[in-house]
């Protein structure tokens, strides 16, 4: 999936991005677009498999992202 430029007025780059619920769907979208901005994100949610996925596509498009599987509620 090809991965729109963001505008050049938002820049993230050298930041860092927590998105919880992040490996399908709202989160998984907002975390490519801010990956995508210049942002270093953590994809996090509970499904480890679902993580994995998620964080392999984003690296295949080059974007700085790493996982980690864990419940926000604990």
């Amino acid at each position: 999936m090809k991965i729109p430029a963001p505008a050049p007025s938002f820049n993230l780059s050298g930041r860092r991005a927590l998105i919880t619920g992040s490996s399908q769907g709202i989160g998984y979208a907002l975390a490519r677009s801010l990956a995508a901005a210049g942002a270093h994100v953590l994809l996090n949610g509970r499904d480890p498999a679902k993580l994995d996925r998620a964080l392999a596509e984003l690296r295949d498009v080059g974007l700085s992202a790493e996982s980690r599987a864990f419940d926000v509620t604990e």
